[in-house]
């Protein structure tokens, strides 16, 4: 028996020697001589390396506050120094493309923007929007073709209306040329209608057609194609004129029909102040610019003094509402009438004004 509890107890094994067990020496292997001691350079092979110790983390540091209205300087990150020898020459540093200057503080600028607030006393109003003139095609034929006219005076107005009889003896170039407005009635199914149109309207007198061409017991549909062939043959006209006799206008149910077509083609209508005058109503119903005729000058073979006293009657129902028309023929006697009038009628009391200035829309 071990004579003590040391010996019964075998000492611990060396954790970086083998053990007699491991080895294939058999029996013998405890008689074997004992194995030198590591070395250091052994034990720093064998050994585990020492684990890391965290280094405590460095306190920011605060870097001082830039100097108002100077911009801070760029941080240029630093680039390692290669490996080897300390003495060597460091690497050349990049070149800046960019010269910092100071700017001025912001509160020293003037800036020229105004901030979204309400208006205060005294600012100044907003011009108002320049109105523009409609485009051709959102404008009515009325509107288009019509001759420029001013009335700074405010005076009655008075249109004159002449109705062309055509033939060889009519000078449309001198009726065009006359020294004041007038407007040209003209049968659209007139072989020379779109011709004697032409002539006037390179006056910048304004062309107005008959209404001629109705078809007895015409429909709706045969109005319209009707009107839509007198507007072609006279494309720049800025009203349609009612026949003095049988005409649409005192037939009430006819007129209900010929008056929306004449508001789609875009003219105005011009009636004739007799009877009921059912077409005169119906435009002013349905909103269509229209006008009445006073007086026919020259429809009995009237004398140019007779003319003459009617346009001075014309001239005071002007006076009295505001505008009138009357309506003769290029007759040369009518139009010596007009030329006198003029020059030594009452003509001065009112402003002789293009149709389109004396259509009225209700």
């Amino acid at each position: 028996m071990p004579a003590t509890l040391a010996e019964a107890v075998p000492a611990p094994a060396d954790p970086l020697r083998p053990t007699a067990a491991l080895t294939d020496a058999g029996p013998d292997a405890a008689e074997l001589p004992p194995l030198p001691p590591l070395t250091p350079e052994e034990i720093a092979i064998l050994a585990p390396p020492p684990e890391p110790v965290a280094e405590p983390a460095a306190e920011p540091v605060a870097e001082p506050a830039p100097e108002p209205g100077v911009l801070p300087e760029p941080i240029l990150d630093a680039q390692p120094l290669p490996a080897g020898d300390a003495t060597s020459e460091p690497l050349p540093m990049p070149e800046q493309t960019a010269i910092l200057r100071p700017v001025p503080a912001l509160e020293t600028q003037a800036l020229d923007v105004t901030a979204n607030r309400l208006p205060r006393i005294g600012d100044a109003e907003a011009a108002p929007p320049a109105e523009t003139a409609l485009p051709d095609e959102d404008q009515t034929a009325l509107q288009r073709f019509a001759r420029a006219f001013e009335n700074p005076s405010a005076k009655p107005m008075f249109a004159l209306i002449l109705i062309d009889t055509g033939g060889p003896d009519v000078d449309r170039t001198g009726l065009a040329s006359l020294p004041f407005p007038v407007s040209f009635a003209i049968d659209p199914a007139a072989r020379d209608a779109a011709t004697a149109a032409a002539i006037y309207r390179a006056a910048d007198q304004e062309v107005i057609m008959l209404a001629t061409g109705i078809p007895q017991g015409a429909t709706a549909s045969d109005l319209a194609v009707s009107f839509q062939a007198n507007a072609a043959a006279l494309p720049e006209s800025v009203a349609v004129l009612d026949l003095e006799e049988g005409g649409f206008q005192t037939n009430r149910p006819l007129a209900t029909e010929v008056v929306p077509v004449i508001k789609d083609i875009g003219r105005g209508l011009i009636t004739w102040d007799k009877g009921l005058n059912a077409g005169d109503q119906v435009a002013r119903r349905e909103g269509l610019a229209a006008c009445m005729v006073f007086r026919r000058l020259d429809g009995a073979g009237e004398s140019v003094p007779t003319m003459r006293r009617y346009l001075d009657r014309a001239a005071f129902k002007a006076a009295q509402d505001g505008r009138v028309t009357v309506v003769g023929t290029t007759n040369p006697d009518t139009v010596k009438a007009l030329l006198e009038w003029t020059v030594e009628g009452r003509a001065a009391s009112v402003a002789l004004a293009p149709i389109s200035a004396v259509l009225a829309t209700p």
